[in-house]
């Protein structure tokens, strides 16, 4: 069988055509798009056109190739979206979950439904880029018109899904991470709609992964000899399809490591209680079985942010070169909370990190490679952190790693994170979102029978290298001044 996967990043997107012969699945990249946010007077988009105009691309060079692919999936980041009229016109642009209007609105938005309250009805983490808290800064930034008049609400796989084939579908783990859905009914919550002025008119029918959505409606598979791909509603929340993927499973915890470090453990079911509030941990949907506990952590967003900051200075540092300097840096100098809310806005980056540094006691990093390094060593312990505070929740501790996706190259990082949780770290595969999101493919075509199925042919398919914890006793005392500085902060803030 063959298909295809479009996977949406926050620096890139990425078409693959796949190719399952019974026993093996290999991926061959079709093209690869740059992606990234547009500042338009203090407010930031991401241009869904352009995108769609890539895929299209993509769909026809793929079709024209091969005119026997029988389906395509797609998946992307979460949170943001599309409007469309009652028509059916696609009718606004679509923000990014970066834009500060969610910040300007953050103490009002949880004066009408307080985070705890907000948690224990969606059992998500209370983050400023939820779907849910641009809706509700749209209210108070006297933009209620789009919401009352519209007629659909997509989030941006199902948009893209809804262009191809004309059908308005929410797809489960994309609308679970939304902050506006249920777990015990698998739908929209009504409470969370009503607090904040959301018609429930506004949001599509949810469908489970798997669903086929339609056949794509522009005659293309026609031209191509052949017919019309299907759509299917794959596990079009990126995570979701790269935990898929993950050959170790529930053994394991999980990191997709991209733009974020999304930090989790497969659990059969929804743990929303007063830890998980407290330690803002997320409940997120899976394929049916495969429920997610999860934290975002800053991830690689800081690397690539230090990257265009150099670059505009006319310093181009390729990634690889950026980690090679933080590998001869000296270790232990430098350490920040990547996850600060300093961080989450774009630009200056590198100042970012000196400022938080100098305030800190630990003087300013000027060097690239301290500036990067800096970064690494925070991200692995951070890690650690994130590790014992999901172990809690899930009542299970665990004695491996398995980093998944486009950071799980970064070696340097793979190496620290096993030295700092003194767990093994077991990395690949790289391109674990689209694997996943293949995977769910094949089983709607009846191709697999089984997530597990599915794993094993991961293995059997592709590489992972293993990293060993090594100078643990160094890392425990550099994670025990970690704490003290978070902590100190924490309080310091209050």
């Amino acid at each position: 069988m063959k298909m295809l996967a479009f996977d949406l990043g926050a620096s890139s997107g990425k078409i693959f055509l796949g190719h399952f012969d019974g026993s093996a699945l290999t991926l061959d990249e079709v093209s690869r798009f740059r992606n990234e946010q547009i500042a338009v007077r203090d407010e930031l988009f991401w241009d869904a056109l352009e995108i769609f105009r890539n895929l299209r691309e993509g769909i026809s060079a793929s079709l024209q190739a091969h005119a026997d692919i029988a389906s395509l999936g797609i998946d992307s980041f979460s949170n943001d979206f599309g409007l469309l009229d009652k028509s059916g016109r696609f009718i606004t642009q679509v923000h990014s979950y970066r834009d500060q209007r969610t910040a300007r609105n953050e103490a009002q938005i949880y004066s009408m439904l307080s985070k705890e309250r907000l948690h224990h009805l969606c059992g998500n983490q209370n983050a400023l880029f939820g779907t849910l808290m641009q809706l509700a800064a749209m209210r108070l930034e006297d933009q209620a018109y789009l919401l009352d008049g519209s007629g659909t609400l997509l989030l941006l796989p199902d948009l893209f899904n809804y262009f191809l084939t004309g059908e308005a579908r929410s797809e489960y783990t994309v609308a679970s991470v939304s902050q506006m859905m249920d777990f015990s009914s698998g739908d929209w919550s009504q409470e969370i709609l009503d607090t904040f002025g959301i018609p429930r008119t506004l949001m599509a029918p949810i469908v489970q992964p798997g669903a086929r959505i339609g056949k794509i409606s522009d005659g293309w598979g026609k031209s191509a000899g052949g017919s019309a791909p299907e759509v299917v509603a794959v596990c079009e929340h990126d995570t979701a399809s790269a935990f898929l993927s993950a050959p170790l499973g529930a053994d394991a915890i999980i990191i997709s490591s991209g733009t974020w470090s999304l930090v989790g453990v497969e659990a059969a079911q929804p743990v929303i209680n007063d830890y998980t509030f407290q330690h803002n941990i997320a409940n997120e949907g899976g394929y049916p079985g495969h429920h997610r506990l999860l934290k975002n952590v800053m991830g690689l967003w800081l690397i690539q942010e230090c990257r265009r900051f150099y670059g505009a200075r006319g310093e181009d540092y390729s990634y690889e070169a950026l980690v090679e300097a933080a590998r001869q840096a000296a270790p232990f100098r430098f350490m920040i909370n990547p996850d600060d809310v300093r961080f989450f806005a774009p630009g200056d980056m590198p100042e970012k990190i000196g400022d938080f540094c100098e305030e800190n006691g630990q003087g300013k990093p000027e060097a690239v490679g301290d500036i990067i390094r800096c970064v690494l060593e925070s991200l692995a312990l951070q890690y650690r952190l994130v590790f014992e505070e999901l172990e809690t929740a899930a009542g299970r501790r665990f004695s491996q790693v398995n980093i998944v996706g486009g950071g799980s190259n970064n070696q340097l990082l793979n190496q620290l994170a096993a030295n700092a949780s003194g767990k093994t770290v077991l990395a690949g595969p790289d391109e674990a979102t689209a694997i996943g999101n293949m995977l769910v493919q094949l089983i709607s075509f009846g191709e697999l029978d089984s997530v597990a199925q599915g794993r094993s042919l991961v293995r059997a398919s592709f590489s992972m290298t293993e990293f060993k914890a090594e100078h643990t006793a160094d890392w425990d005392v550099r994670y025990r001044d970690y704490l003290k500085m978070i902590t100190a902060r924490r309080k310091k803030n209050e």
